[in-house]
């Protein structure tokens, strides 16, 4: 069974939540000191529904010695030398932070020996910018929000105008986790009303991570806010770098989500149009994903066995490394080709699942809800089968 994901809501449904849209600039003097004035107290917000979600960056690939935030070792290219997981994942899954830690004796990977592990950490590039972008480290952020505030919210048209001096911008996490907050302060600059004076605005616009998680996960949503989502996948960067069995699973995991595209047209589940195939692709239902796991797996020199595990209309794996940890393993609900159930197109997200592919037990029981039914079938299952070396 394929996990739920109906179109409107791909993977984390990004809501941007504003106030009323201001409509007044920057105009000159002569249009009225009155205007001038109004434009500088009041808040510039945007009504934006926009679907994406999390890709990600890697904060932590920074030469700069000023910078205690990140990599001050110029010698160390992997740039996360120096990586540390924040507080806010140290105090609230301390569990995770275990289960990522790099083994001992464990040595940098040679990424060019993983391309789609390199490429998925090559996308995650940041850029000066974001790291100060007015005061504000925007690396702390998924990237969706990151281009929302300078593209749409803060631009540094609105942050250069000139009624504005010393313009400075605030950005943090809300405390569900799950939002992000701004507040934009400047001075209003010499022959404006008020100049001198301190002004604020953006403090009534906020960046939302999906909604339903609450309802749909209890209190195991805190496995899908928009802050754990991110920085889970910022552990995962660290292991794939420090951790060459692990990126030999996950490269693995990547070319077979590029071989095999769900068959939707075969899932008496979808209730959608006609299915629109990829050519040149292998179709298989969950059941066909893990066959495919526990006859091919056994090749990797990292491995040492492969469980199948099934639930009501889904099956996944079980795969035991040769240093005996365990990795809990959904092909099916990790690939990030979805369908548009309006049109029946095949269509990609912006990331993998990665919380069906992990060393954290608890993590996987929640990961998904199953398409159709909302089951999180994963807490529900049997072992099926054990194969080993």
């Amino acid at each position: 069974m394929k996990k739920y994901k109906a179109f409107k809501e791909i993977v984390m449904d990004k809501k941007i939540k504003t106030g009323t849209r201001s409509l007044l600039r920057d105009f000159a003097v002569i249009i009225g000191f009155a205007l001038i004035f109004t434009f500088a107290a009041c808040d510039f917000l945007f009504d934006d529904d926009t679907n994406g979600t999390n890709g990600g960056t890697y904060t932590n690939d920074n030469d700069d010695p000023n910078d205690t935030t990140g990599n001050d070792d110029p010698n160390d290219t992997n740039g996360t030398e120096d990586f540390q997981a924040s507080d806010y994942m140290k105090n609230n899954f301390p569990g995770l932070i275990s289960a990522y830690v790099v083994p001992n004796g464990s040595s940098p990977v040679d990424l060019n020996q993983f391309p789609r592990v390199k490429q998925w950490i090559d996308s995650r590039t940041v850029t000066s910018k974001e790291k100060n972008y007015y005061g504000a480290d925007l690396t702390q952020f998924p990237p969706r929000p990151r281009e929302w505030i300078m593209n749409t919210q803060f631009t540094q048209e609105r942050m250069e105008a000139a009624s504005r001096l010393n313009h400075t911008l605030e950005a943090w996490w809300s405390e569900d986790n799950n939002s992000i907050r701004f507040r934009a302060t400047y001075t209003i600059a010499p022959g404006y009303v008020g100049a001198g004076t301190i002004a604020t605005w953006g403090e009534a616009a906020y960046y939302s991570g999906s909604s339903v998680i609450w309802n749909r996960y209890g209190e195991y949503a805190k496995y899908h806010t928009l802050r754990f989502v991110w920085e889970y996948t910022q552990l995962l960067e660290n292991l794939l770098r420090h951790d060459p069995m692990f990126a030999e699973i996950i490269e693995f995991a990547m070319q077979l989500s590029d071989q095999i595209e769900y068959d939707w047209a075969n899932y008496s589940g979808y209730t959608g149009v006609a299915v629109k195939r990829t050519p040149g692709k292998t179709y298989a239902v969950c059941d066909g994903y893990a066959k495919e796991i526990t006859e091919r797996a056994l090749v990797l020199s990292s491995v040492a066995a492969v469980e199948r595990w099934t639930a009501p209309n889904h099956a996944w794996n079980v795969v035991e490394l040769v240093d005996g940890r365990r990795m809990f393993f959904d092909l099916t609900w990790f690939d990030n080709e979805h369908i548009n159930e309006e049109t029946g197109e095949i269509y990609q997200t912006d990331d993998y699942g990665w919380a069906n592919i992990t060393f954290l037990e608890e993590l996987f029981h929640y990961s998904s809800v199953s398409y159709g039914s909302g089951l999180l079938l994963h807490s529900m299952g049997t072992l099926d089968s054990r194969v080993e070396k």
